[in-house]
């Protein structure tokens, strides 16, 4: 064929805008599509956040007291958040607490003020709390989440009632008041009430299971190590579960009654990977109990959530199509997770 330079330059006259035009939509839509995804507002907004929060206090423990309606579908809850100042005496703190309806705010501290927003709570404090010295903060609320917690109940068209948390990124917030950002680690305790018959999970060890007012048994579950807010998790209702040991550390593997069967299939490598994981890093597992349990509609995967991995129940598999499907890989995934990012 022959080159004809006059030929070539009238085509790429003709491509060049074509192929401008089709990357410049291309780089729009993609550009959107990222501002939605990821980011948490406009980029020219003063709320954007590009860096991590000043750590202005070092936050000790938090102790959660909530109580679910599974007809409503709402939480009402008490949070109280013990901290230190650092630094510099602590003339304000901010909670992060979206869309919660605060019913009261206490304080071990004199407070000159507070404020509410839809975002965030603000307290104001004079005299200024010196630093080094601990203060408590007491929140009394109610909320009904759109992100954060999640309820499944057979108004909504489910067989069994349960409802499950989802704390990373940044959803904790939309239902306790906390600073909800990986720059502080802390002990934690959580008290869930709920009807006789269910069962309530959280991280660390269950202190105990007690029954009180109104036929509701109150949960009780302690994290005495630290961890950081997106790993705190509450999972309740209707569940089963089948149990193992490794050494002292109990193994335990739960999901809605209707699952149940397909349970020892996800479950029974766990122990197996779990003394893997312990000669290969030359580190114990260092929680007080291994629980993984599965959750309808679940976003993801899998969240190792310290101590208690949550799984979309669509992992489990029967002995039938084990030559299919295997979810051995996110179980070793979420079990390696509890050294590398929980501990």
């Amino acid at each position: 064929m022959q080159f004809r330079p006059a030929a070539l330059l009238a085509l790429l006259a003709l491509a060049l805008p074509a192929a401008a035009a089709s990357l410049a939509i291309e780089q729009t839509h993609l550009c959107r599509w990222c501002a939605a995804q990821f980011a948490p507002t406009a980029v020219d907004s003063p709320a954007y956040r590009k860096y991590a929060p000043d750590r202005r206090v070092d936050i000790l423990h938090l102790a959660l007291d909530v109580t679910p309606d599974f007809k409503a579908r709402t939480v009402a809850g008490t949070a109280t958040v013990s901290f230190k100042p650092i630094a510099t005496p602590l003339e304000e703190l901010r909670l992060d607490a979206v869309e919660l309806r605060i019913a009261s705010v206490t304080s071990s501290e004199k407070l000159a003020a507070h404020q509410i927003t839809d975002r965030e709570i603000v307290l104001h404090f004079a005299p200024p709390i010196p630093v080094g010295k601990e203060a408590r903060v007491t929140v009394k609320y109610s909320a009904e989440p759109r992100k954060g917690l999640y309820f499944r109940t057979p108004e909504m068209g489910y067989a069994e009632t349960h409802l499950w948390t989802q704390g990373e990124p940044g959803e904790a917030r939309h239902w306790f008041p906390s600073i909800d950002h990986p720059v502080e680690k802390f002990t934690s305790e959580v008290t869930c009430r709920v009807p006789a018959g269910m069962v309530a999970l959280s991280n660390g060890r269950q202190v105990s299971a007690q029954p009180g007012a109104g036929g509701l048994v109150a949960f009780h579950w302690a994290q005495e190590k630290p961890h950081v807010n997106y790993l705190i998790t509450l999972v309740t209702g209707q569940l089963k579960k089948i149990e193992d040991k490794h050494r002292d550390i109990p193994l335990e593997f739960w999901t809605t009654p209707s699952d149940l069967a397909a349970a020892p299939n996800s479950f029974r490598q766990t122990k197996h990977m779990m003394q893997f994981f312990e000669r290969e890093i030359g580190v114990n597992y260092p929680w007080a109990k291994y629980g993984q349990v599965a959750v309808h509609d679940y976003h993801w995967g899998g969240m190792e959530n310290t101590s208690l991995t949550t799984l979309n129940f669509r992992t489990l598999f029967t002995a039938e199509t084990e030559n299919l499907f295997s979810s051995d890989s996110l179980v070793a995934h979420e079990l390696a997770h509890q050294w590398f990012g929980d501990l």
